[in-house]
């Protein structure tokens, strides 16, 4: 089962790298969702990876009870999301719709597509299954924002997607 643990922003990797090193036992994953976009470095186009989710790194484990108190030998402020008192695991269908985006990586792939009339088209990528979920495009800069299940909530993340043509 996925949780979620809530982290500084910007810290995210840092935390999830000590969490792999001193905390996560055998068959535990701790990871961070990433997104490929492009972007202009000095005038040259570069493929990057942001965070999907600012502020957030994922445990996969069946034991979160266990890996709660083994939380505590990293120094950094870590809290593992709840639902009142219960430290609650993320819905199963939204972890298939999160794994199915990121695949084995947890990286959300650059897509690419093309706009029919008022209708997005993706012809390649992660996101050619998503199309319905797409909230906003934003062609200029190459990336749309996608409305994504998360713990109950529907959560808008900044994917990069190229709109090559609109027909």
């Amino acid at each position: 089962m996925w949780y979620v643990i809530q982290v500084y922003t910007g810290k995210e990797l840092e935390i999830a790298q000590q969490c792999r090193d001193r905390v996560a036992d055998e068959g535990e994953d701790v990871f961070v969702p990433l997104a490929e976009r492009w972007t202009k470095i000095r005038g040259e186009r570069t493929l990057i990876t942001s965070r999907l989710f600012p502020g957030y790194v994922f445990i996969e484990t069946d034991k979160i009870e266990d890996f709660y108190k083994r939380l505590k030998r990293i120094y950094a402020m870590s809290k593992v999301l709840r639902t009142g008192d219960e430290m609650t695991p993320i819905q199963k269908e939204e972890e298939e719709y999160l794994r199915k985006l990121g695949g084995d990586e947890h990286v959300v792939k650059y897509s690419e597509g093309y706009i029919e009339g008022d209708k997005l088209v993706v012809t390649s990528g992660p996101l050619k299954d998503f199309e319905g979920n797409v909230k906003k495009i934003l062609r200029h800069k190459r990336l749309v924002v996608l409305e994504v299940p998360l713990l109950g909530h529907r959560v808008e993340v900044t994917v990069g997607m190229g709109v090559v043509e609109r027909r």
